[in-house]
C-alpha cells in the first residue's frame, strides 16, 4: 500500500524513516544506549528555563532520567526471563493532553521498539519543548536511534491509519470510545497487538481528620491542583469527584480550608479562557436538571465550581466537567462509592483512607486500577489501566 505523505506533517523523522521503520529489528529492553538517550533528553529539559514553566514537562523529565529508569528496570524485569521488543509500535495520542504521548513513546522505546507517534491534534507548548529536546539529542548522538522514531500529525484519515496499522506490530490508542471505534476500522496484521486506553475518569477521597492534622495544608492543595488543573481535568487520572469521610465536624472544617487553599493557588496560576467558564456553567445547569438533590456551592468566583451531592449516583459519570468542575459528597462507608466504580473508573486519589477503601475494592467492583496519594495521579508507570506494558510491548522468548 502506497501513501500520499503530503497529507502528513512530519514533526520528527522523515518520509524515508517512516517507510523503512517496519523493517528494523527489535531490540533488547532497556538497552544502555536508549537509557542514555532519554537521560540526555531529561538533562536538556531540566536545564531549560522554558521547560521549567510547565510542571508536566518537568515531571516527564524526572521520569526519564537514568536513575529512575534503572530503578524501574529492576522492578519490572524478571530474572531468568529473556525478552525482546515486539518491533514497530504505532501510537495515537489523546488530542487534549499535552505530555501523554511522550510517556507512551518513552515506555515503548525503552522496551526495544521502533515508534511512530501521532501527536495530539491540539498544539501544546509542552509538546514542542519535548520534541525540540529529543531532536537536539538525536543531532548530537546519532548512532542510528534517529531511525527508530517518527512523530507525525495528520487530520482524521482512514487511509493513513490503514497504512500505519498494517505495518505495525502493536497499536496503542489513547482517546475516547468513539476514537477507538474509528481506529479499529483499520485492520492490524494477523499477529498485531492492540492496547486501548479508553475514556476513563478518576475520583478523590479525603479523610477530614487527616487533612486537619497536616501542618502544610497548602501543599496538599498544590498537589491536588497538579492532579487536576494542569490538564484542565482532561486526563483520565484527574479527579472529578471529591468525597469526604470522617467525623462530620472535622470534615466541615477540612472542606472550608481545603477549597480556600485550592482557590488561592488557582487564582495565582490558572488562566482559563472565557469559553471554559461558560462550559462549566452549562454543565452545572444540565446536572441540576438530570441529577436530583444537588446543590451548587457558592464560591468567590468561577475558578472552582462545586456541585454538592446528597448521595453517589452513576449519573455523574455522564455529566463530568472540566477546568475546575468538581462534584462533592460526604460518605459514611466506602461501599457507597460502588455506583461510580464501574470499568470506567481508573484512579482513586486519597488522603488518609487507603485502608478505609479496602471493603470497596474487595466487593467485586469492575473499576479501580490504581489507588494513589493526592499529587501522584499523573505518575506514569509500566502498569497502566491494568495493562502490564512490559508484557504487552515486548515478547518473552522461552529457551529450554
Amino acid at each position: 500500500m502506497r501513501l500520499d505523505f503530503e497529507k502528513i506533517q512530519i514533526c520528527l523523522g522523515s518520509q524515508q524513516i517512516l517507510e523503512r521503520m517496519s523493517e528494523l529489528p527489535a531490540e533488547l529492553p532497556f538497552a544502555p544506549a536508549r537509557i542514555e538517550f532519554l537521560n540526555q533528553v531529561s538533562g536538556m529539559l531540566l536545564a531549560s528555563r522554558e521547560a521549567k514553566r510547565y510542571p508536566d514537562v518537568v515531571t516527564f523529565a524526572f521520569w526519564i532520567r537514568k536513575a529512575n529508569v534503572l530503578r524501574k528496570r529492576d522492578e519490572v524485569m524478571q530474572e531468568g526471563k529473556f525478552r525482546m521488543g515486539r518491533g514497530l509500535v504505532f501510537h495515537i495520542a489523546p488530542s487534549n493532553v499535552a505530555v501523554n504521548y511522550a510517556y507512551s513513546f518513552a515506555v515503548s522505546f525503552l522496551l526495544g521498539n521502533a515508534n511512530i507517534v501521532r501527536l495530539p491534534s491540539k498544539e501544546f507548548p509542552q509538546t514542542d519543548i519535548i520534541n525540540q529536546a529529543i531532536r537536539k539529542v538525536l543531532e548530537e548522538r546519532g548512532g542510528g536511534l534517529e531511525n527508530t522514531m517518527a512523530f507525525v500529525r495528520y487530520s482524521r484519515s482512514k487511509e493513513i491509519n490503514d497504512y500505519f496499522s498494517q505495518n505495525c506490530n502493536v497499536r496503542i490508542v489513547w482517546g475516547g470510545d468513539e476514537t477507538i471505534r474509528e481506529i479499529r476500522k483499520s485492520e492490524l496484521p494477523p499477529r498485531g497487538e492492540e492496547l486501548t486506553f479508553a475514556d476513563r475518569y478518576s475520583i478523590c477521597v479525603i479523610d477530614g481528620g487527616t487533612y486537619i492534622s497536616i501542618p502544610d495544608k497548602a501543599r496538599v492543595a498544590q498537589d491536588f491542583y497538579n492532579d487536576t488543573y494542569l490538564s484542565d481535568q482532561n486526563a483520565c487520572s484527574s479527579p472529578r469527584l471529591v468525597c469526604w469521610t470522617g467525623q462530620k465536624d472535622e470534615v466541615e472544617r477540612a472542606r472550608t480550608v481545603f477549597w480556600e487553599e485550592l482557590w488561592k493557588i488557582a487564582a495565582e496560576k490558572y488562566h482559563p479562557q472565557p469559553v471554559q467558564f461558560m462550559d462549566k456553567l452549562v454543565n452545572a445547569c444540565l446536572a441540576a436538571v438530570e441529577i436530583s438533590g444537588i446543590r451548587v456551592v457558592k464560591m468567590k468566583d468561577n475558578l472552582i465550581t462545586r456541585i454538592e451531592l446528597e448521595s453517589i449516583t452513576s449519573q455523574i459519570q455522564e455529566r463530568r466537567g472540566h477546568s475546575g468542575f468538581f462534584y462533592e459528597c460526604y460518605l459514611n462507608e466506602a461501599v457507597e462509592l460502588a455506583p461510580v466504580c464501574g470499568e470506567k473508573l481508573q484512579t482513586i486519589a486519597c488522603l488518609g483512607c487507603k485502608e478505609w477503601l479496602m471493603p470497596l475494592i474487595g466487593s467485586g467492583v469492575k473499576g479501580i486500577d490504581r489507588v494513589v496519594s493526592i499529587g501522584d495521579t499523573m505518575d506514569f508507570d509500566f502498569v497502566w489501566d491494568g495493562y502490564d506494558l512490559v508484557e504487552r510491548l515486548s515478547r518473552e522468548i522461552s529457551i529450554g
